[in-house]
Formats: C-alpha cells, structure tokens, sequence
C-alpha cells in the first residue's frame, strides 16, 4: 500500500473550501482556525504515513496526477 499526501496550507484550503458547505468540520463560527487545528493534529501522522509528499498549491490539476505518476513509477 502506498500514501500520497496531498499537501497544502490552511490558508489556501480555506480559500478552496470557504463556499463548501458540505464540510461538517469547517461549520464552525472561525472555519480557519479549525483547519488550522485539523492540520496540527493531523499533519504528524501524514508526514510519517506518507511515502510521497505533493504539494497542491499553485499546481494545475494534470501536472499533479503527472507528478504522482511520476513519482510513484519508481516503486513499481
């Protein structure tokens, strides 16, 4: 099995996120503050999880699956 995480700041999830309402963790009174909090938490466990860290800031969606491939054809 392989992870992949997809990294990004706070910051630019919220402003991804910020219309989503469909998220029932950022339905909260300061929503950045809460990804903020979900990432600290959570952040050490991808980095020690994750075989392949991507970061997904200011990457168009096809050079990303690109670097994933790429990056994942080595361990084939």
């Amino acid at each position: 099995t392989r992870c992949i995480y997809l990294q990004a700041r706070p910051e630019f999830l919220w402003h991804r996120l910020r219309r989503d309402r469909r998220r029932p963790l950022l339905q909260v009174p300061d929503p950045l503050a809460r990804l903020h909090q979900m990432g600290a938490e959570r952040e050490p466990l991808y980095l020690e999880t994750a075989r392949i860290v991507v970061s997904i800031e200011g990457s168009p969606f096809a050079r990303l699956v690109d670097e994933v491939l790429q990056r994942l054809a080595p361990a084939q």
